[in-house]
């Protein structure tokens, strides 16, 4: 009789063979479920399906497959795999579900059916071999995202999941391998190596994901690193749905009674009044109150009237150039006091960005003598006294650099695209022509691939039904046909806004109203109010289905063209309606 162990080491053709018949058979295949962790505050995101057979119950599932791949028969399994995750049905509170496919079934005709039929996922890419050609791979992916699929590539820093294959594949996720994160805390070049992990995905709009976590010493280290999320038998061993996180790793991310960190407080300090920029000092303020746990920094400081997001951790959606007055942040800056929310929940001026969230703290910076910006945390438990003192703390160290520090706007190469394109509204002879030709420029400037702008000045009435005034890209029927009760939440949200922005991952559209985007393929979502001088008289809106970042520079240089867009747009309205009142007048 044929062992396991002996099909593992030198399976026969006919022992492949039975183990695929065995593996496709109803039942033969089921799947486990481990959950994917929020680090900052232990919020379960996803759970990630891992398949389990007990017609090869001694085997590992990556020994089946090269089993199968011998029979010519991998896709076929790999492929059963995916489908046994729908057995479970979709995981609750609308959180993701993480499945495993090859770049060759990535490839495969049949996956798409498959993902229509599974709830919210994201597709991890792994690897067994080498990708000759990234092509086809990126074409596949390409039409798999804009059907609602999010990509990650895993095991990220071994085998064959380098930094070209995530340049190439463009990630959401990225997973960083079990050999990078093990005796983390006691090795310095694995911490060195997981920073940089983290700063590059940082920097192309994706999250990062530590695999194999199993002590509260890596986990700890993990969320010093600003590492987002993680999965490991520390946080749940894979299986049967929907576990919860084991009471050890919850204390240690989100404790009954929380400690605050203090250890590093002269650090932060010294490098505070060493840096040379507001946007540094805000970044080492921000990065330092994150790894307090369950605490979502934010900071914003007042430049030409509105008040404009410098750092955040955490934030899935950006709420940029708040006007003074908006939101808990901006109330106290105008009230030019401190305000702490203990339940935001009975707060109407709290303003969502990412869900979880229970309390907020809005401290006002004051350089000059006068206020000049916020710092703003929110928590998903209530503010500890030991945390408050630690904002104030950060707050006056702030607002010391800040007196020493002119505040500058950014230039660079948008600030040129500004000045080249902005000389084309002018030129534009209609409102029609000017809407049309500032989709296309902002369009040009992002490279988001979509949108939409909607007019609301058709009548007196500020409640107008909204009217699509020009459309651009792949999507445009989707935005020009969207409900107009939708359209009037997102007029609502950038009401008091200059821009709202996705926040750089593919959870930042999962914040209402924008769900509504995502749930139509978008991935990434620009929101920009359109106003004559007086009031909000259109929304452009950008989608893109294959990213969500925006640069800050470049939010910049749209927030002025659609500005133009508005004086512009009032001129040419006004001569339109002169027009028509002469040409309706009798002839004296």
């Amino acid at each position: 009789m044929t062992t396991d162990t002996d099909l593992a080491a030198v399976p026969t053709d006919a022992d492949a063979e039975r183990l695929v018949v065995a593996l496709l058979s109803p039942g033969g295949i089921h799947t486990a479920f481990q959950p994917v962790v929020r680090v900052a505050d232990g919020t379960i995101v996803g759970y990630e399906a891992l398949a389990r057979s007990n017609a090869a119950a001694d085997l590992t599932p990556d020994v089946w497959l090269e089993i199968a791949e011998r029979a010519g028969r991998r896709d076929d399994v790999e492929l059963a795999c995916v489908e046994a995750a729908l057995a479970a049905g979709p995981p609750p509170d609308g959180v993701l579900l993480f499945v495993n496919v090859s770049p060759d079934v990535a490839l495969d005709p049949r996956l798409p059916a498959l993902c229509r039929a599974l709830p919210r996922h994201v597709l991890e890419v792994t690897e067994h071999r080498a990708v000759d050609d990234y092509e086809p791979l990126q074409d596949s992916l390409r039409a798999l995202r804009s059907s609602g699929s999010m990509v990650a590539v895993d095991d990220v820093g071994a085998g064959y999941a380098s930094m070209a294959h995530v340049l190439q594949l463009g990630p959401s996720f990225i997973k960083i391998d079990r050999s990078l994160v093990q005796g983390l805390h006691s090795d310095s070049r694995r911490r060195a190596l997981v920073e940089a992990l983290q700063a590059f995905a940082s920097a192309i709009g994706a999250l990062t994901i530590a695999e194999g976590v199993e002590t509260p010493e890596e986990l700890r280290e993990l969320r010093a690193a600003g590492v987002d999320l993680a999965q490991g038998y520390l946080l749940g061993r894979p299986q049967a749905p929907w576990a919860e996180v084991p009471t050890q790793a919850k204390q240690v991310l989100a404790p009954i009674t929380p400690t605050v960190q203090l250890e590093d407080l002269e650090g932060l300090t010294r490098a505070v009044s060493e840096a040379v920029t507001t946007g540094d000092v805000c970044e080492l303020v921000g990065q330092y109150l994150s790894r307090q746990g369950g605490l979502l920094p934010s900071v914003y400081l007042e430049r030409g009237g509105v008040l404009r997001c410098q750092s955040r951790r955490g934030q899935w959606l950006v709420m940029d150039g708040l006007h003074p007055g908006t939101g808990i942040t901006g109330a106290a800056f105008v009230e030019e006091n401190e305000i702490v929310c203990e339940d935001v929940d009975a707060d109407p001026r709290y303003r969502l960005a990412i869900p979880g969230v229970c309390s907020e703290m809005a401290v006002p910076l004051r350089a000059s003598g006068r206020v000049v910006g916020v710092l703003n945390v929110d928590a998903v438990a209530p503010l500890l006294p030991a945390q408050r003192d630690l904002v104030r703390h950060c707050a006056e160290l702030l607002e010391r650099r800040l007196e020493t520090l002119q505040l500058v706007r950014s230039t660079g190469a948008a600030l040129n695209d500004l000045s080249r394109l902005a000389p084309i509204l002018a030129q534009a002879t209609s409102s029609e022509e000017l809407t049309a030709a500032a989709l296309a420029a902002v369009s040009e400037l992002t490279g988001f691939d979509s949108g939409c702008v909607w007019s609301f000045a058709a009548g007196a009435d500020a409640h107008a039904a909204p009217v699509v005034a020009s459309t651009c890209g792949i999507d445009a029927d989707v935005l020009a046909t969207l409900e107009p009760d939708d359209v009037e939440l997102l007029r609502v949200l950038v009401s008091d806004l200059t821009s709202c922005y996705s926040g750089g991952t593919d959870l930042s559209l999962a914040v209402p109203p924008t769900h509504m985007l995502r749930e139509r393929g978008a991935r990434g979502v620009i929101l920009v109010p359109i106003r004559d001088g007086w009031g909000l008289t259109d929304v452009l809106a950008l989608t893109s289905r294959t990213t969500s970042y925006v640069p800050a520079d470049v939010v910049d240089a749209v927030e002025n063209l659609c500005l133009l867009t508005g004086s512009r747009l009032a001129a040419l309205r006004s001569a339109a309606a002169l027009a028509a009142l002469v040409a309706t007048s009798p002839t004296v």
